[in-house]
């Protein structure tokens, strides 16, 4: 199953770090944020790896709303059938803060509040269940 990770520029680094967990169980991620070559079209690219892509994944940091491609992102998965029940967010940051200025639609959806990329191991096996799962109902329908 192909994931789609969308996340803000500020956070590449840690957005590294989840799709080597993800790839580690066996998912492919789409991150065209840095899996393209200098000079690439990037919005052409974004608009590609969202059609290939069978399941979202938000990485969620403090402050990360603000970057337009996130909202963006955030507004194509919720209002795309091919989303449903398909989108999960991982909220980073303090407890207090993590999720503070996420959309209420986000929060009715898979997710989980870690404090740091140590937990990026146990969210990974977390999403690839889901997708397991995804791609099990839609084998089933």
């Amino acid at each position: 199953m192909s994931i789609y990770l969308s996340h803000a520029r500020k956070d590449s680094e840690l957005a590294l770090q989840l799709a080597k967990r993800l790839k580690r169980e066996g998912l492919t991620v789409l991150h065209p944020a840095t899996d393209r070559a200098p000079g690439e079209n990037w919005a052409k690219e974004m608009g590609e790896a969202l059609d290939k892509s069978d399941f979202m994944v938000f990485l969620l940091t403090p402050g990360a709303m603000e970057a337009d491609w996130v909202r963006k992102d955030v507004e194509f998965a919720l209002g795309s059938q091919k989303y449903e029940g398909r989108v999960y967010s991982v909220l980073m940051g303090p407890t207090a803060e993590a999720g503070n200025d996420v959309p209420w639609i986000l929060l009715k959806q898979a997710h989980r509040r870690v404090e740091s990329s140590k937990a990026f191991g146990k969210v990974a096996k977390e999403i690839a269940e889901q997708c397991s799962a995804a791609e099990s109902s839609t084998s089933n329908a």
